[in-house]
């Protein structure tokens, strides 16, 4: 039994002010307003946040020199990475997030380490999340067209150098797909080998682009068969506009919907380049979008339609997606930057904090299947994130409104607790199951030793990019 006190309340409902709160192991047992004048601790609490799109990445990319370049190079780019150990590849993300104040996270599972078979590496990765305290959706990764650009591989090929092609034919297609009834296999088999209350397996066809027609109906199928969810990118960047375009005249969403794909069981990540009917087709499905600010700028994708999406009546959901802004997974930082860039001008509201609320406290949970409502109630699931309003608020100069100081300042450096579960995975800047500096340092030693292995491919990377911009320049102007 825990007992906590604080000066205010922040979840899905508004702001309540001084409370008290009973633990019971994970449960929320009761939360009482505190009579005027009773001493408290000066927090904020929160439920606990969700990120609903991420990959789990290890550590910054632009530390390869991935700042500001388009994901269609950006993606090649990350094969500079040697492959690690992937309970240590997965710990040094995990522990940054609880440090940030999440609860839940998704893990759509594209970055494979290759060292040890499928279900061994994710059983890893669920011991790493685990030891973090987190609770993970693991969306497995499937793809089978398209590994080099969206369409056929020999325009870029054929531009390249023979080194370079050679390089290039190594690293992204010397392995084939596997079958489609085997992908859909790997996904039982992670299921039964890490699902649980805190794991969530999902299917995570990597993008339209990236997975065939035959790939998508299969995925679809199997969703409405068994009730597992699925978690897609979709329309990340102009390029991948194009590509769909192209490849379904129909229009994609409207293919989407026609193969079943479209349900309440389905997230889309990014959603940048969507037009109004396809936003409307999928505020009738019940679809949930990841809105993932930071990575869009990062990668040069673009602003999603946010102010449309809420129009529309879309669940929207929250992601950083890897590529936080200062590449920190600081999901504080993150809900305020998408609320200064979509809230409207000057006396304009096309964006509340309440909106951002939910998406971070509510709809994200949700697509994660945690049991975090958002609300802080009698027997709400004890997942909480304590700010320190002290600090929040060093000036205290009059009384300001805590969702304004959340707003306004909150980072990652404000939280003083996170509960997952009941259980403390960060308490006063530290993660408690996680070694977190010994973790990052070691991660960065072996990559710094791995590096070598690539030299060859980081020499011919300059090319590579050069002659993927001229293929998509050819189409759609130089990127």
């Amino acid at each position: 039994m825990r007992t906590i006190t604080c000066s205010a309340l922040v979840d899905r409902d508004g702001t309540r002010g001084p409370s008290r709160l009973t633990l019971d192991g994970g449960t929320i047992t009761a939360v009482e307003a505190l009579p005027a004048g009773e001493p408290h601790d000066d927090l904020v609490v929160m439920p606990a946040l969700a990120n609903a799109h991420d990959h789990g990445r290890t550590i910054r990319t632009s530390s390869i020199g991935g700042f500001g370049r388009p994901l269609e190079v950006w993606l090649h780019r990350l094969r500079l990475f040697a492959p690690l150990d992937p309970y240590l590849a997965a710990a040094a993300p995990f522990s940054r997030a609880v440090a940030g104040g999440q609860g839940a996270a998704m893990v759509h599972y594209t970055g494979v380490q290759g060292l040890t078979p499928y279900v061994d590496e994710v059983r890893e990765v669920a011991r790493a999340a685990s030891d973090a305290g987190l609770r993970i959706a693991f969306a497995v990764a499937m793809r089978n067209q398209n590994p080099l650009v969206y369409g056929d591989s020999a325009p870029v090929l054929d531009h390249l150098s023979p080194e370079a092609r050679a390089e290039v034919e190594k690293r992204f297609l010397s392995v084939a797909p596997l079958p489609v009834a085997a992908q859909l296999e790997r996904v039982d088999a992670v299921a039964e080998a890490i699902g649980g209350p805190m794991v969530d397996v999902q299917y995570g066809p990597q993008g339209v682009q990236w997975a065939t027609p035959e790939l998508l109906e299969a995925i679809a199928e199997a969703s409405a068969r068994t009730g597992r969810r699925v978690h897609m990118h979709l329309l990340e960047t102009r390029y991948q506009r194009d590509y769909a375009d192209a490849a379904f005249p129909q229009g994609i969403v409207t293919h989407l919907k026609e193969i079943g794909l479209l349900s309440p069981r389905l997230t889309l990540a990014h959603c940048v380049w969507a037009r109004p009917g396809e936003i409307d087709l999928l505020a009738e499905a019940g679809v949930t979008v990841s809105v993932n600010t930071s990575s869009n700028l990062a990668l040069r994708s673009g602003l999603a339609p946010v102010a449309a999406l809420l129009k529309a009546g879309v669940k929207l959901a929250i992601g950083i997606d890897g590529q936080a802004f200062d590449e920190d997974d600081d999901l504080l930082r993150e809900m305020r930057l998408i609320w200064s860039l979509h809230a409207g001008w000057g006396f304009e509201r096309e964006m509340r904090v309440e909106d951002v609320l939910e998406a971070v406290l509510a709809n994200g949970h949700a697509t994660l299947n945690s049991p975090v409502t958002g609300r802080i109630a009698a027997g709400a699931p004890a997942d909480l994130v304590l700010v320190d309003r002290a600090a929040l608020d060093a000036d205290a100069l009059m009384p300001v409104e805590p969702v304004e100081l959340l707003f306004a300042r909150a980072t990652a450096r404000h939280v003083k607790e996170t509960i997952v579960a009941g259980r403390t995975v960060l308490s006063d800047g530290r993660v408690t199951g996680i070694d977190q500096e010994a973790v990052h340092h070691e991660v960065r030693s072996r990559l710094r030793s791995g590096m070598v292995a690539g030299e060859g491919f980081r020499a011919v990377l300059p090319e590579l990019e050069t002659t993927i911009c001229r293929h998509f320049g050819e189409r759609l102007g130089c990127c």
